[in-house]
């Protein structure tokens, strides 16, 4: 209890002082009464799912952002962000950045650097190096994964002070073998905080949970969107591995992620030299979170298979449990949404990526890997039967999925097609002509779609690969 009473204590002042600080600080209000910054920002990173979320919102700001990648770009954000920053320099982070982006070497001083994607601290040393004297804030990116090779003494939600290597040498190399990424993350903010402790610039590292949100690469949400969406047509439950499914986790979404990076920018040096935790209030275990998708989608009865032995899960990506946000909240005076509201509009999003033109590419990853890794094979045609009934024809155009057919089956036309343009409602009844000139043409559709499968092609096996249990936590963007 004293303990955080003090910790209370401590980020009061802290705001207290950003308070002060804000009071003196100048700026121009836009046309919506909102500062114009006009902030020169480099950005590694940028392309990608939190990245695209912050770049856009500093561009719609007035800021000056120059990105740092190498020159991917993830769902639409070749038209949201490509066309509006002010510099994009091509760099692999894994070459030597003196020879491979020389751009860096002459291009000046930033008021801020946020950073995305380093991912260990040889990585980092060299952006400290090219960047030493020309940078007013480094905020880093980081992830709750840290905890796992640190010494938490506690059962509750993890604290930034938790994040304490173990001082035996050995413990620390078991704990680096089993947890690299964790280890090398937290070696990033190692780098960084010795750079500040040597005179060099200041830094916010924020430690961020699994990420949520539209626009998500990984496609992990999504997939579980999916599966819950169909799965007693394909008749597969939705894995739920008995020993995780009430290990407790945390997770926030993009746009949380973004605003608190802009709180950081506008707090200033209250909020540096120190690590932050972020993440949605509410804690989750993998059943809630899959109970809570089936009752956005108003799937009755969720059913799901528990044995260890053969179901894969995507979250969780940690075992030393939720975050504590209590220092995000009181320092930078972030309050993340509801989830309830940010599961209702990732849905809605999710729905209506199942049919727009400009998410082609990710849908087809996302079926792809679908039909490959949760289908059964004897159930290929009663999913696309079920994909068209539930989203129209508009599902499969542009998409070729090579699943492999013998030949092509018989399969009788949807009775109930849902409006693809809404998430969970309901499309109003159709006439009894329009119904049946529906089911003719979309089941001449599904047809067509098996007949065009390449037949010499072997189906993957329904359960996939038990090294797949656990994904890799997300990677944003290289």
């Amino acid at each position: 209890m004293l303990r955080e009473l003090l910790m209370f204590l401590a980020y009061f002042m802290c705001y207290i002082q950003f308070a002060v600080s804000a009071q003196k600080s100048e700026g121009k209000p836009d046309n919506d009464g909102a500062k114009s910054s006009g902030r020169k920002i480099l950005v590694f990173g940028g392309n990608g799912f939190i990245g695209s979320e912050t770049v856009r919102r500093l561009l719609d700001k007035g800021d000056e952002i120059t990105i740092v990648n190498r020159g991917n770009w993830y769902f639409d954000s070749s038209q949201r962000i490509k066309p509006f920053v002010k510099a994009h320099f091509l760099c692999d982070r894994d070459k030597l950045l003196k020879v491979d982006c020389e751009e860096l070497l002459t291009s000046g001083y930033y008021d801020a650097v946020i950073d995305f994607s380093s991912y260990n601290a040889r990585q980092l040393k060299q952006v400290v190096d090219i960047l030493h004297g020309r940078v007013g804030v480094y905020i880093y990116i980081s992830t709750d994964s840290i905890y796992e090779v640190c010494e938490k003494n506690h059962s509750g939600p993890s604290t930034e002070e938790d994040a304490v290597r173990p001082k035996s040498p050995k413990k620390r190399l078991e704990l680096k073998r089993e947890e690299k990424y964790a280890h090398d993350k937290l070696a990033c903010e190692e780098v960084l905080e010795q750079e500040s402790k040597s005179g060099g610039f200041p830094y916010v590292a924020l430690r961020l949970p699994d990420v949520i949100g539209p626009r998500d690469s990984s496609l992990r949400f999504w997939t579980y969107h999916l599966w819950i969406r169909i799965h007693k047509a394909i008749e597969y439950p939705v894995h739920m591995p008995s020993g995780v499914s009430d290990v407790k986790f945390s997770l926030i979404h993009v746009e949380d992620a973004a605003k608190a990076i802009e709180k950081v920018l506008d707090v200033g040096p209250a909020a540096h030299n120190q690590a932050i935790n972020l993440a949605f209030s509410e804690h989750f275990t993998l059943k809630k979170l899959l109970r809570d998708i089936a009752d956005e989608l108003r799937v009755d009865e969720l059913e799901f298979l528990s044995d260890d032995d053969s179901t894969w899960y995507s979250y969780p990506t940690v075992t030393k449990g939720p975050l504590n946000i209590n220092k995000a909240k009181i320092i930078l005076g972030w309050e993340p949404m509801t989830w309830e509201s940010a599961l209702d509009s990732l849905s809605s999003f999710l729905e209506g990526a199942m049919t727009e033109g400009k998410f082609v590419k990710e849908r087809e990853m996302l079926l792809a890997d679908f039909f490959e890794s949760i289908v059964p094979e004897e159930h290929y045609p009663t999913a696309l039967k079920k994909l068209i009934e539930i989203y129209g024809n508009d599902v499969m155009e542009g998409i070729a999925l090579d699943i492999g057919f013998d030949t092509a089956p018989e399969i009788e036309g949807p009775t109930d097609v849902q409006n693809s343009g809404t998430a969970h409602d309901q499309m109003s009844a159709e006439t009894l002509s329009e119904a049946q000139a529906a089911e003719r043409s979309d089941g001449e559709y599904v047809e067509e779609v098996v007949m065009e499968v390449d037949s010499d092609n072997e189906a993957s096996a329904s359960i996939p690969d038990l090294e797949r249990k656990k994904k890799e936590k997300h990677i944003d963007e290289l």
